[in-house]
């Protein structure tokens, strides 16, 4: 009597695990590209909250800042000391003065000039754009991290808008309110890049933006 065989050819076998290694293989690049895929988006996430922290934070600070409505009219609006808001260091940094309550609220006075600044160690070289990477002789402030943030600066106090450190590009606009008929600059337009590299060492360079228009009230 004939037995079945119920046995592999050797061909069918060879052809068993070569299928299997190409569905291994898609299987971890498939997983390869959702870990990729998911870091990206964590990055992204992280320097879009950011640069909405910092924005928003200083756009709480400088909505007060005393402008030409109130400092270039007879009489002045604006108290003894007030100057209309500057911006300085090639659209980089801001100088301004906003009001302080004294004793009660119907009683105010100027405060004293208000800076913010762009901190940013991040410098191009040899003809290499800025990198995200604290390279060698960047480290001007001796942290052992690459500074990029932006400063609030009041008399001898001192300190970081937004608690972020990935600001890579800041621009600053005064813009004039075409709602209103003098037509001074009473509306700031504020610009924020942010760049982070992804994972450890030279990975992507993930970058995001943010801008917006602030009527400034007084």
């Amino acid at each position: 009597m004939k037995k079945d065989n119920y046995g592999f050819t050797l061909i069918e076998a060879t052809i068993s695990v070569a299928l299997m290694g190409i569905i291994s293989l898609l299987s971890f690049l498939a997983l390869q590209s959702s870990v990729k895929s998911s870091s990206l988006s964590f990055v992204q996430n992280e320097i879009d909250s950011d640069l909405r922290n910092t924005y928003n934070e200083l756009s709480e600070l400088v909505k007060q800042a005393y402008t030409e409505a109130s400092t270039n009219v007879t009489p002045p609006i604006s108290p003894a000391g007030a100057e209309a808001i500057q911006v300085q260091n090639n659209g980089r940094g801001l100088r301004f003065f906003v009001p302080v309550p004294v004793n009660n609220s119907s009683f105010i006075r100027s405060s004293q000039p208000i800076l913010v600044q762009h901190e940013n160690e991040d410098r191009a070289s040899g003809g290499v754009a800025p990198n995200a990477i604290l390279d060698a002789g960047e480290d001007t402030n001796g942290d052992r991290t690459l500074t990029r943030r932006l400063v609030l600066v009041e008399g001898n106090n001192r300190r970081v808008i937004g608690s972020a450190n990935c600001i890579s590009n800041v621009e600053f606009q005064l813009l004039p309110d075409r709602s209103n008929s003098n037509n001074l600059p009473t509306l700031l337009y504020i610009y924020l890049e942010g760049t982070k590299r992804m994972g450890p060492g030279e990975g992507p360079l993930i970058r995001a933006e943010l801008s917006g228009t602030i009527k400034l009230e007084n």
